[in-house]
């Protein structure tokens, strides 16, 4: 909102600028030097964020020892306020240049307007893409496909009695929640299937990028949504677990 009125002030200018006030306005370099400051200040600002805000790209190599980049992980807030830092360096910078260019010649005032207009913009659609990149999180958008594929390999590799079923890894804020369907033989003890379904559970919720992961044991595959299912009672009939088949109870 703040660019909006900088962009209608600067429109302003343009439009109903008094040149014979062009000499009447009394600056000096000593505004320079203080937007200076201001610029050095931000981007100490803005290089202390980014350290704190740990964001780094994560590998798959802590389980595989493959040197794939999988995701960028950092602290959202702490990104918006570099993000912010960032931005104030650059309005700071183009005053501090558009002033430049008044103090060399009056004629240049148009500089600071235009200058005002561009990093506005600018301004206007990086917060634009920032807030549509943090809806997207909020709203569940699945996980990029490089990182399913190494949940699967951990899956599919954990332990040779499971076969993996179905995958799925969304967002859930800046994390991840997976769900994990494996299957195992149906003669398999409960607490052998718990313990493993646990022991999984805790391998993936130790990477850095997962909020949480829910692993569902099954004695065998099924060729249907389970959960899509349980929403239609028609269907919820038809494929009720241990219904005996048309030829069975003829």
């Amino acid at each position: 909102m703040a660019s909006f009125e900088v962009l209608k002030e600067s429109f302003e200018t343009l439009a109903y600028h008094d040149s014979s006030q062009d000499g009447d306005n009394m600056i000096s370099l000593s505004s320079f030097w203080s937007m200076l400051a201001i610029v050095a200040i931000k981007l100490a600002l803005l290089w202390l964020c980014n350290r704190a805000a740990n964001k780094k790209t994560l590998h798959s190599q802590t389980y595989t020892g493959s040197a794939r980049a999988v995701v960028q992980f950092a602290d959202p807030t702490l990104e918006a306020l570099a993000q912010d830092h960032r931005n104030d360096a650059l309005s700071n910078s183009v005053a501090a240049i558009a002033l430049l260019c008044v103090l060399r010649s009056p004629s240049l005032w148009f500089v600071d307007p235009v200058g005002a207009i561009l990093i506005s913009f600018y301004i206007i659609n990086s917060w634009y893409v920032t807030g549509r990149e943090q809806i997207e999180h909020l709203t569940g958008k699945a996980a990029p496909e490089e990182f399913i594929e190494e949940l699967m390999e951990i899956a599919t590799d954990f332990d040779d009695r499971m076969t993996v079923d179905s995958l799925r890894a969304y967002h859930f804020g800046p994390k991840f929640l997976v769900e994990l369907e494996m299957v195992m033989p149906r003669e398999t003890l409960l607490f052998e299937s718990h313990d493993l379904g646990m022991e999984l559970q805790y391998e993936i919720e130790g990477r850095e990028e997962v909020e949480r992961c829910f692993v569902h044991i099954d004695y065998e595959s099924r060729p249907y949504d389970e959960h899509v299912v349980s929403k239609v009672p028609e269907l919820r009939e038809m494929y009720r677990p241990g219904k005996p088949s048309s030829t069975q109870s003829v």
